[in-house]
């Protein structure tokens, strides 16, 4: 009985009488990434039912055993050793050395917007001991729009920037990838992005003059195409909340019962949200709405300047997406807002400073939120807080922050062949009608009933995965092999000698068509073995004679 790591795929032809019938069985497997580490495929062996029944199972795997899997999930894999009942019997395959590989391909750090150039920068690995002259292309939506030649140096790597213009707003499959060798699953690496083609945001106030400042910002780079609504905070408990991007909260400190359940059902959704204190908010009364429930900064006290005295901009965070390349190469910002009132804020795990004023006190504050993302601005835009209102300043970062807090769903996390997919349709507005297209073509229906999420663990193929609702495509996840897959190195003997150490009885190593000291150790093993039992057998038979002989004497001398 042979068993594939594929649970969907299982092959049960009952009792292999011949070698030919064996053949025949392992033709029929369907090789299988499996999340692209033996400590995967083995759980989903060991979590069939059916092996549970089997006495004494044999497992068998063939791979060339990168050591980076053993290294990278050691503890799990020797975990599953201990719950084998039964045997593990490896057959290492010669590995492939010759190969380049891509490891890895980044586009973190950046805004993505309509019309704005996207950078991608690719990590090539060489596991060759010598150069390889590597010509590597990016692809848009199957359109090859440049390609790179590029020297990786001998078992080393290289890296290479990539720059493209999405021709639309809207879902983007991009890959990159190298020419194909020996080894082509590493050859290309597939990312996606969701590009909207306009951000909605709602703006909640206190009243209609604390919001104002904040609309007039988001509405004077029109290229954005940011869609501002304005509301005062006691009718967010009659807003439809779904179709807002990002919702922008300005001088509240208190909301109903009603529109706190709105709110959560928003960040339900993944959705993000920016605070700005103010002139009416009572700290206390602040930080139990946005502190104790949802997670932000906690407030602590509010400075006030003496006359004529304010502080300024002090440093930010160069790197993050919402000040990378705002000041084209300067280090500072020329003409400063003033700030005449500064709250003062206690930060708590997991928040970040992304700037602050010019004696370190955090202006801004990144927060990851237990559903959904925040920052929270320490200050605000109307007379008597500060004259950021007046500035350049304000809108260029205000608007980079609502974009950067919109996008939370515009680049998917990384994915790796075997892991699971989890599809909300409460996040995907779904309700009925939901399905998966895979790499190869097949649409796989799912039913949407009570769950939430809903698991979906067929990601074996490398490449897109497509979530479709009504005959629209909603969402979209790339699938790659994992990282570790990409880097040479293998076990060795010594490595395979140190496992049967550990698990003697449990493992057994053949390596096909070479004399190896591992299977001179399992010979020498099973003779001994041998040995015991003919010494065992040796001793009961003489056991057995000896009885025998003490009784036929005894008859003898009793006549």
């Amino acid at each position: 009985r042979i068993l594939t790591t594929c649970p969907t795929r299982i092959i049960d032809d009952g009792l292999i009488s011949n070698y030919l019938e064996f053949t025949a069985l392992l033709e029929n497997i369907r090789i299988s990434n499996r999340s692209g580490n033996i400590s995967s495929a083995l759980r989903e062996i060991l979590s069939d039912p059916d092996l549970s029944g089997e006495l004494n199972p044999s497992i068998w795997i063939a791979s060339d055993f990168q050591i980076s899997d053993i290294r990278n999930h050691g503890a799990s894999f020797k975990e599953h050793f201990r719950k084998i009942n039964g045997r593990l019997i490896c057959f290492p395959v010669e590995p492939v050395a010759e190969n380049v590989s891509i490891a890895s391909v980044a586009v973190a750090g950046q805004l993505f917007q309509p019309n704005r150039i996207i950078r991608a920068r690719a990590r090539i690995r060489n596991w060759n001991p010598d150069m390889r002259e590597t010509p590597v292309s990016l692809y848009l939506d199957d359109q090859k729009l440049g390609q790179a030649l590029l020297n990786v140096p001998g078992s080393g790597e290289s890296f290479v920037n990539f720059e493209f213009l999405p021709s639309a707003p809207g879902l983007q499959q991009v890959r990159i990838q190298l020419s194909d060798d020996r080894l082509p699953m590493d050859n290309r690496r597939f990312f996606s992005l969701n590009i909207a083609d306009r951000i909605n945001v709602l703006i909640v106030t206190r009243k209609p003059e604390d919001g104002r400042a904040i609309n007039r910002a988001l509405n004077a780079q029109k290229s954005w195409n940011i869609l501002t609504r304005m509301i005062a905070a006691d009718q967010l408990a009659t807003e439809s909340l779904g179709e807002y991007s990002l919702l922008i909260f300005s001088n509240v400190d208190e909301l109903s019962a009603a529109g706190r359940t709105r709110l959560d059902r928003y960040l339900d959704l993944n959705r993000s949200l920016l605070i700005f204190p103010g002139e009416e908010c009572k700290i206390e009364r602040f930080n139990a709405l946005w502190a104790d429930k949802y997670g932000f900064p906690r407030w602590r006290n509010i400075r006030r300047a003496e006359s004529g005295q304010f502080l300024e901009l002090g440093d930010f965070d160069k790197n993050h997406p919402v000040f990378n390349g705002l000041l084209r190469n300067k280090e500072r910002i020329e003409y400063s807002p003033e700030f005449y009132r500064i709250p003062g804020f206690s930060l708590g795990r997991n928040q970040h400073v992304l700037g602050s004023y010019d004696d370190g006190t955090p202006l801004l504050i990144e927060t990851p939120l237990e559903k959904g993302g925040g920052i929270l601005m320490a200050s605000s835009p109307v007379a008597g807080w500060s004259n950021l209102q007046l500035t350049g300043y304000f809108p260029a970062v205000v608007n980079r922050l609502v974009i950067y807090l919109s996008q939370r769903n515009t680049v998917q996390p990384e994915l790796f062949c075997g892991d699971t997919l989890f599809l909300s349709p409460v996040r995907l507005n779904v309700q009925s009608d939901l399905s998966v297209q895979a790499p190869d073509g097949r649409r796989i229906k799912i039913a949407v009933g009570d769950r939430d999420p809903i698991v979906f663990d067929d990601t074996d193929l490398p490449g897109f995965y497509g979530i479709y609702s009504e005959g629209r495509q909603i969402r979209e996840y790339a699938v790659n092999i994992p990282e570790s897959e990409t880097r040479p190195g293998f076990m060795s003997d010594a490595d395979f000698e140190a496992l049967i150490r550990d698990f003697p009885a449990k493992l057994d190593v053949f390596k096909i068509g070479q004399e190896s000291k591992l299977q001179q150790m399992e010979r020498s093993r099973e003779l001994s073995n041998w040995l015991i039992i003919l010494l065992l057998l040796t001793a009961l038979l003489e056991t057995y004679i000896g009885r025998n002989n003490r009784e036929f004497r005894s008859k003898l001398q009793n006549g």
